[in-house]
């Protein structure tokens, strides 16, 4: 607080220089003074002001008018009155006013420095909270943009972020990531955030096109062109003209084929099959690959020029099981989807199925945990909870056993201690260990902060 601009406003320049000396030897050193309340409002336009000293009778302009000048314009600004006049009109005038506090003049020095130590405090809780407040509804409006992708974790975080910062641009993207880590939903999310989401998006995944129909597909053909061309055909470019076309499985795409898709990114524009007129593109091009494209293009296996036009903005998808508490969440969502499409009720997971995916490594990520889950379901009797699940051991990673004395605890200490393997395995999630233990989040708050009060500190 010592470094906090404090404004010291009254006509008497010696009384200014009195009060500014004074706060200075009390470790204030940004004091500012005015003897023309005129300028005080200019001033706080242009200048961080934390609090305001004020006198009230000054020839240019009442002090009172000046506070309530200030109160309309600045309402967070504490403002004391400092003044000669003691009278309790005035006094109960400038509170109704807005005043923080008012002290006659010449003040008791103690009192004065107590009054500025609180109004400063005041003034730095109201900040901070107008500051968690601005983050919170920043949160809050990212989390609503991403609603629809499930996740509790940093590293998916991130990805939003990035997200973010491509999706405004026209500029191509390759998301890398494993398979079935969700890399067509980020694509589609790149596409919804930006200034194309009006229009076409058009996913094409290359593994699924022949190489012989390779150019019909993207670049389409006139009728006749070849047997079977019975009419004109439009390409997924063409048809992904002012919008985005996702070219997912990129890596697969054969060498003698990779040219031609070089040559529509760098004159955007392509030509049907049998067509002499090339049709002029106006779109945004991402791509998604589960291989190490820059090794690729090591081996001669990709080409570097069409590698350097693809990746101008670069995204990363974590595996699932690097997500942390993200396959508890992720299993709870399918789990619900599951009751629902198969008209279930299935309560949960049991403590030795959670443990189990938790010690999985999901090869398939999260489209493999989707297949189990939904496959268990089935397999549940209906009104219970998930107690097996098929998981290959050969993807198992093997848990530390590790051999301890058998201990006799109390009901109490149990449930503390499963209460705390659960906020572990959740990487200390409380929206996420609530609905584990079948509790609020309220009461789970509350029952950890009487652990952490009967844990001796380290």
């Amino acid at each position: 607080m010592e470094n906090s601009p404090i404004l010291v406003v009254d006509d008497e320049n010696s009384y200014l220089d009195l009060v500014k000396g004074l706060l200075n030897d009390e470790g204030y050193k940004n004091v500012l003074t005015e003897n023309n309340p005129l300028k005080v409002m200019p001033l706080l336009e242009r200048t961080d002001v934390d609090l305001i000293l004020l006198d009230v009778y000054m020839p240019e302009m009442n002090g009172l008018d000046l506070l309530e000048k200030i109160y309309a314009e600045f309402p967070s600004i504490p403002v004391v009155i400092v003044t000669a006049v003691n009278e309790v009109e005035i006094a109960l005038k400038a509170v109704k006013l807005g005043a923080y506090e008012f002290i006659t003049k010449p003040p008791d020095t103690d009192r004065l420095l107590l009054t500025i130590n609180r109004a400063l405090s005041k003034r730095l809780l109201e900040t901070e909270r107008d500051s968690l407040r601005k983050a919170f509804v920043e949160k809050k409006a990212e989390r609503i943009v991403f609603s629809d992708l499930i996740t509790d974790s940093p590293l998916m975080y991130k990805v939003f972020e990035l997200v973010e910062i491509f999706a405004p641009t026209n500029e191509t993207v390759l998301i890398a990531g494993e398979t079935g880590t969700g890399k067509d939903l980020i694509a589609k999310k790149i596409h919804d955030l930006s200034p194309r989401r009006n229009y076409q998006f058009i996913p094409v995944n290359l593994a699924s096109i022949s190489t012989t129909l390779f150019e019909s597909e993207l670049f389409g053909h006139r009728k006749g062109t070849f047997t079977g061309a019975d009419d004109d055909k439009m390409g997924y470019f063409e048809s992904a003209n002012k919008g985005t076309i996702f070219l997912d499985e990129i890596g697969e795409l054969p060498m003698h084929l990779q040219g031609k898709l070089l040559r529509t990114i760098q004159y955007n524009e392509v030509y049907r099959i049998g067509d002499s007129k090339p049709v002029n593109l106006d779109i945004r091009i991402i791509s998604a690959t589960n291989k190490n494209l820059l090794e690729a293009v090591h081996k001669k296996e990709f080409r570097a020029d069409l590698y350097y036009r693809l990746n101008r903005g670069f995204i990363h998808l974590p595996p699932l099981f690097k997500r942390g508490a993200d396959v508890v969440i992720l299993a709870e969502h399918f789990l619900e989807a599951g009751n629902k499409v198969y008209n279930r009720n299935i309560f949960g997971f049991s403590e030795e199925v959670l443990e189990a995916l938790k010690n999985y490594n999901f090869p398939g990520n999260i489209r493999e945990l989707e297949n189990i889950i939904m496959n268990a379901v089935v397999k549940t009797s209906n009104e219970d909870y998930i107690k097996e699940i098929d998981l290959p051991e050969e993807y198992l990673k093997k848990p530390e056993v590790k051999t301890q004395p058998t201990k006799l605890t109390t009901l109490e200490e149990a449930e503390e201690e499963h209460i705390l393997n659960v906020m572990k395995y959740v990487s200390n999630s409380v929206q996420s260990a609530a609905p584990i233990l079948g509790v609020s989040e309220r009461t789970l708050q509350r029952r950890l902060k009487i652990i952490r009060e009967k844990t001796p500190p380290e």
